[in-house]
This record gives structure tokens, C-alpha cells and sequence, in this order.
């Protein structure tokens, strides 16, 4: 009993198109569960003053390296994925303090403020812009070369 050629070709065609969405779908999983973020870590007071910021502390996220903090620091951490965990550990004895957070895949940095999060204040995390530099009007940039033009060396002006 022997299979006809063409559903060889049907059965063929079928399992690479089932190898292709399996390839497709392993490329969306794994980009939503393997994203990397960088994550400003905040140590500071609030602008309007209600609220200070620990002294000292240590803090580490997703178990990694810890890193310490004085009231004012900011410093960043390379993150994978979406949910994470921080530990924060203080110098003047207080419990340490455990917090879960997420982050959505939508943009690159983010920026947690640890006294916020300590506090139970929403948002903590909160996405980072940077500021972008101001642009130059054309008509204010100086002409390095007039000089030349004018017949004058650039230290005679």
C-alpha cells in the first residue's frame, strides 16, 4: 500500500508550515520573557519634602550583586524579564525590606525610587526620559571661517 505522491507533498507542507510558527512563536515567548530593561535605582528625598530618603542602604535586584546607597545616589541595574525583586537592606538595623515589581515592555529605562517604594507610595517606577539636548538656531551658530574671508588671522579679532 503505498502513499500517493501528493499527499507526501500536502503532509511535507504541512509540517513545514507548523515548523515555521513553532520558530515564530519561540521568537514572541522569548522576547517577551527575556527583554532587558535598565533600571535607575533612586535613593532621594522627594522634591517637596514629604518623604526622606534612607541614609545608607544596600540594595540588590533579582538576587544579584548589591550595591550601596547614601541618601542622594542613583545608580542603575541591567534587568531581564518582567517581574522582578528587590531587596533592600538598611545600616541603622531596620528589617530588611522585600518588594516585587513589574515593568512593561513597552520602553527601554526605568526609574524606581527606593524611598517611595519603601513607603508604599504609587507610582515607584516610573519610565525614564532623557533630556534631550537643546538645538542650535542656525542663524547663533559662529562662523569659524570669516576670518578667512576677511583676510584676518582667527587670534586678530
Amino acid at each position: 500500500m503505498s502513499i500517493p505522491s501528493n499527499s507526501k507533498s500536502i503532509r511535507r507542507t504541512l509540517i513545514r508550515g507548523a515548523l515555521v510558527l513553532l520558530w515564530i512563536g519561540l521568537g514572541v515567548v522569548t522576547f517577551i520573557f527575556a527583554r532587558g530593561h535598565t533600571l535607575l535605582v533612586d535613593n532621594r528625598n522627594a522634591e517637596d519634602g514629604s518623604y526622606r530618603a534612607p541614609d545608607l542602604i544596600k540594595v540588590s535586584v533579582d538576587g544579584g550583586k548589591g550595591l550601596e546607597f547614601f541618601r542622594g545616589d542613583r545608580d542603575r541595574f541591567t534587568v531581564v524579564g518582567k517581574k522582578h525583586t528587590i531587596r533592600v537592606e538598611f545600616s541603622d538595623g531596620t528589617p530588611p525590606f522585600e518588594g516585587k515589581f513589574e515593568l512593561p515592555l513597552e520602553n527601554d529605562m526605568y526609574m524606581l525610587s527606593v524611598p517611595k517604594m519603601i513607603r508604599g507610595i504609587e507610582p515607584f517606577v516610573e519610565i525614564f526620559h532623557t533630556a534631550p539636548e537643546p538645538r542650535r538656531d542656525d542663524t547663533e551658530e559662529e562662523d569659524d571661517f570669516a576670518f578667512l574671508r576677511e583676510g584676518g588671522s582667527p587670534n586678530s579679532q
